[in-house]
């Protein structure tokens, strides 16, 4: 049986090796008095390998480097039994290590099976991990369990915290504590399936799509008229399901919409964003995150819930 290393250096090597660089931590000792002064500790995170300096950090920083996250993380999959029998896998980590992306995706056949909505047999939900972490503090350290969907033309993603996993590298920080929770991973997902078919069950009216992209969008009209465009049912027909599918095609995908004209218009053409791809698909998941814990939001959960005569608190769903 193959370890998810054997996997990413027989599969993945490029980025693998990317990955495994020799990184160290280092205080920066000496500045020139002529250039400029550092007033409090500064460290700097090295790749020994091409000898150059990544990221600046204070003295809080603990470096975490990729390769210790890769062994613990394949380390754990073997102890609890989550082999990689028919998964894929997409692997990322920037050419100057700035960040690091990893997802194992279960497929037909796997410890995992895709779970098929109870309306559409056809719409299936693809159960995954993801493990992300940076360098440069781009992006936080996370561990999470994630859907993939796979019948509509973005590929809506969605993510639940595996535990206490959201974690800043600072010295209290201990990367094998995060893959403890890796034991229940089916009960995470079980839980993500739930609240799913929970959102499908809620019909929308057309004023509270409008009033949910709007609290999303936070005065934004580039925001708001670009998740009219990737709402992908009718207006006056869409669940809140297809709602939140239409946020998390916002995150999935790298776009923007453009204003064409004069300030008022309210033509607009969608167009790919300048930013860099990984970063921004973090940070708009962070928007998601937290607009789906707001109490607009939960308003709207709890309706569901309500009407398929359960009484279920929203924190009773979250892992």
């Amino acid at each position: 049986m193959s370890t998810l290393i054997d996997t990413l250096q027989n599969n993945h090597s490029d980025m693998y090796n990317r990955a495994t660089t020799n990184v160290e931590l280092r205080s920066i000792e000496h500045v020139s008095d002529d250039l400029f002064k550092l007033n409090k500790p500064t460290y700097a995170v090295l790749d020994m390998d091409n000898n150059r300096a990544i990221h600046l950090h204070g003295s809080n920083y603990q470096l975490v480097p990729y390769t210790r996250i890769l062994n613990g993380l394949s380390e754990s999959l073997d102890e609890y039994g989550i082999t990689l029998d028919n998964t894929s896998i997409q692997f990322d980590v920037h050419p100057d290590l700035n960040y690091l992306r990893l997802r194992i995706l279960f497929d037909d056949g796997s410890k995992f099976s895709p779970h098929a909505m109870t309306t559409n047999a056809n719409d299936k939900l693809k159960f995954g991990i993801e493990v992300v972490s940076s360098y440069d503090a781009s992006i936080v350290y996370q561990i999470r369990a994630m859907f993939l969907r796979l019948m509509c033309q973005n590929g809506m993603k969605s993510f639940e915290s595996i535990g206490e996993t959201v974690k800043k590298h600072t010295t209290h920080f201990d990367v094998n504590d995060s893959f403890l929770k890796l034991q229940h991973l089916g009960t995470t997902f079980e839980k993500m399936q739930d609240k799913f078919e929970v959102y499908n069950s809620l019909l929308l009216s057309s004023g509270e799509v409008d009033s949910i992209f709007k609290k999303f969008s936070n005065g934004s009209d580039n925001k708001y008229n670009l998740l009219k465009n990737v709402l992908e049912t009718d207006i006056n027909k869409s669940t809140l399901y297809d709602v939140y599918n239409a946020l998390t095609n916002y995150s999935s995908h790298n776009k923007r919409a453009i204003r064409i004209g004069k300030k008022g218009s309210e033509d607009y053409r969608i167009d790919n964003s300048t930013m860099d791809a990984v970063k921004s698909n973090e940070a708009r998941d962070s928007e998601i995150e937290r607009y789906v814990s707001s109490d607009h939001f939960i308003f709207f959960y709890h309706k569901a819930l309500s009407n398929l005569g359960r009484n279920v608190s929203w924190h009773s769903i979250m892992v």
